[in-house]
C-alpha cells in the first residue's frame, strides 16, 4: 500500500510538472492526489462501491485543495487538476474502447457508461467542497 501511495504521489507530482504547476505548490499538489487516492483505495478494500469511493476521494481532494490554496495563496485548480488524475477512470475507458473494437458492443456501452458515471461522481465530489464552504461562510460568516 505504501508503494502505491508513493506512486500516486509521483503520478500527481509529474502531472503537476507537465501542467506547469508553480514549484512552491508541487509537493502539496502531489500530497493532495496521494490523499485522495488513499481514501479511494481504503474504501475499495473495505468493499464500498467504486462510485462511493470515487466521490469520497474527490471530496478529500477538493477539501485539501481548498485548504492548501488558502495556505499557499495559489488557485484551487493548481491542486485539483493534478490531484484528480489518480482517480480518473482511464482503464475503464480503455476497456470500453477495446470492447467496441472487438465488436462486443453491449460490454463496450456498459464500460463507457461506467466510466461516465465515475467521472460524474468525481466532478460532484469536487463541486461539493466549494459549495459547502460558500454555504458555511454565508450562513455563519468568516470562521476565525
Amino acid at each position: 500500500m505504501i508503494t502505491k501511495m508513493f506512486l500516486a504521489f509521483l503520478t500527481t507530482l509529474f502531472t503537476g510538472i507537465t501542467l506547469q504547476t508553480p514549484k512552491s505548490a508541487l509537493v502539496t499538489a502531489g500530497l493532495t492526489g496521494m490523499l485522495g487516492w488513499t481514501v479511494y483505495n481504503i474504501l475499495i478494500k473495505l468493499n464500498f462501491s467504486t462510485l462511493f469511493a470515487s466521490v469520497s476521494g474527490a471530496i478529500v481532494i477538493g477539501g485539501v485543495a481548498e485548504l492548501m490554496s488558502r495556505i499557499q495563496k495559489q488557485p484551487v485548480t493548481v491542486y485539483i487538476v493534478s490531484g484528480i488524475i489518480p482517480l480518473v477512470p482511464g482503464i475503464t475507458s480503455y476497456d470500453s474502447m477495446l470492447h467496441f473494437i472487438n465488436s462486443r458492443y453491449i460490454e463496450g456501452i456498459s464500460m463507457a457508461f461506467r466510466a461516465f458515471l465515475i467521472a460524474a461522481y468525481l466532478a460532484t465530489g469536487l463541486a461539493l467542497v466549494p459549495i459547502t464552504v460558500r454555504f458555511i461562510r454565508r450562513r455563519f460568516g468568516r470562521l476565525r
